[in-house]
Order: C-alpha cells, then sequence, then structure tokens
C-alpha cells in the first residue's frame, strides 16, 4: 500500500497536479496574509514588507517552495511544451479560490476567461492522454 502511494505520488503527472495546486494555495495564503499585515508609514507600506509577519504569508512561502521543487521533477520526465500548458490551471484554481475562500467577485468577462483557460488545458491534454494510453 505504502509503495503504490509513493508511486502514485512520484508520477510526475500527479506532480503537475501538485505544483499547479500549491502554486494557487500559496496565492491565497499570501493574499489573507496580506490583506491582515498591519500599516506601514506612508513613504515604506508601498513595499509591503509588513506582510512578513503575518504566518500565513509565511505559510504562502513555503507552499511556493514546495510548488518549486514539485516542478522541478515534473521538468525532469515530461517535455516543458507538454507541461507548462497544463500548469497553467492555476488561472482557473486562483479565481475559484479567491472566489470561495475570499470572497471576491468574478466578473462575466473574467468567466469566460476561465472557460477559455479550461477549453485550451483540454485542447492540450487530449493528445497527450492519448499518448499515455499507448505507453
Amino acid at each position: 500500500m505504502i509503495k503504490k502511494a509513493r508511486d502514485v505520488f512520484l508520477n510526475p503527472w500527479f506532480q503537475i497536479g501538485f505544483s499547479t495546486f500549491a502554486v494557487a494555495t500559496a496565492e491565497l495564503f499570501l493574499k489573507r496574509g496580506a490583506m491582515e499585515a498591519p500599516s506601514l508609514p506612508a513613504g515604506l507600506n508601498w513595499t509591503g514588507i509588513s506582510g512578513l509577519e503575518s504566518p500565513l504569508v509565511w505559510l504562502g512561502i513555503v507552499m511556493v517552495a514546495i510548488s518549486f521543487v514539485s516542478w522541478l521533477y515534473v521538468l525532469r520526465f515530461i517535455p516543458l511544451s507538454v507541461a507548462f500548458p497544463l500548469s497553467q490551471f492555476v488561472h482557473v484554481l486562483v479565481p475559484l479560490g479567491s472566489w470561495i475562500f475570499l470572497g471576491e467577485l468574478i466578473s462575466p468577462r473574467r468567466w469566460a476567461g476561465i472557460a477559455l483557460v479550461v477549453t485550451g488545458i483540454f485542447t492540450v491534454a487530449q493528445p497527450v492522454a492519448r499518448m499515455e494510453e499507448k505507453l
């Protein structure tokens, strides 16, 4: 059972999804942490440096690092021309997460953009799926 779980986790296709999810999660943590950060004097407030006081910002930074390691693993096994388009699902996850967890509104134009991204990802993924079936 442990070997099977390890095999799934080490599957580069799983890692594309994991990396993408980690990036989206990191963005939500960073946004929440930045919103909760104390304000600094006007001369320094533009830097966003006060966000470093938030544990959520640090959690977001850790998630970025985890995603980076996962992405490097993916690049060892999957061509960049395939992996990169699939990783763009983050452009769907971040707005959805912002809507669900942060209460942000998604305009009709953004929903249309999300639909286009999903269509593009499926367009790219279909030949890859057929190729995988042959292996």
